[in-house]
């Protein structure tokens, strides 16, 4: 099987395929920090950023990529950050975050993780997963991304950043099956 190039400059992405793809389907990727801009596009969703993506770099590097987009959807906010969930997380941070829905009773929120797959010249295969849980009203945990430290998953009473202190691995499921979906794919359809 050739070797799978995943781009990304996130080190809790890094982490997540070298644990998946890596240690748990025994999958040949490399993980590369792009040298150049791959645009992100604005879209309503994160399986759109990541096809536009992952099809981009594909055809700038002629080589099969895999790229990834998450977002974070709370319904008090109408859908909100989104696809757009860097954005917030650089021109708000965690508190003026928080602070903005402190009065909201209505904490329901949805995660989403999607991977796409392109080949140069081809379409990209997407891979979305989802999960759903609530935010909570104060900041918790020490690793992850800015909305692992509120963002609880439904059934459970911590964190995703407290979730991923106690167990890495399992703390992947509760972004859905994206990632396994895509390396099941991956194994079956990729060929030397």
């Amino acid at each position: 099987m050739k070797k799978l190039i995943y781009l990304t400059t996130n080190p809790d992405k890094k982490r997540e395929a070298e644990l998946v793809l890596r240690g748990k389907y025994g999958i040949d990727v490399e993980i590369v920090i792009p040298d150049f801009t791959i645009p992100e596009i604005q879209a309503d969703n994160c399986a759109k950023v990541a096809k536009f993506s992952a099809q981009y770099a594909s055809n700038i590097l002629n080589v099969p990529v895999l790229k990834s987009d998450s977002g974070l959807y709370l319904e008090c906010l109408g859908g909100l950050p989104g696809p757009f969930n860097a954005y917030f997380a650089e021109q708000l941070g965690i508190d003026k975050f928080l602070d903005l829905i402190k009065n909201e009773t209505n904490r329901k929120a949805k995660i989403e993780h999607c991977f796409a797959y392109c080949e140069p010249g081809k379409h990209p295969v997407v891979f979305k997963g989802t999960g759903v849980g609530t935010i909570a009203y104060n900041k918790s945990g020490n690793v992850g991304h800015w909305h692992d430290h509120f963002y609880i998953p439904q059934g459970e009473t911590k964190t995703l950043s407290q979730l991923r202190e106690d167990n890495p691995l399992e703390e992947t499921k509760f972004w859905g099956n994206a990632l396994e979906d895509f390396a099941k794919w991956y194994i079956n359809n990729v060929e030397e």
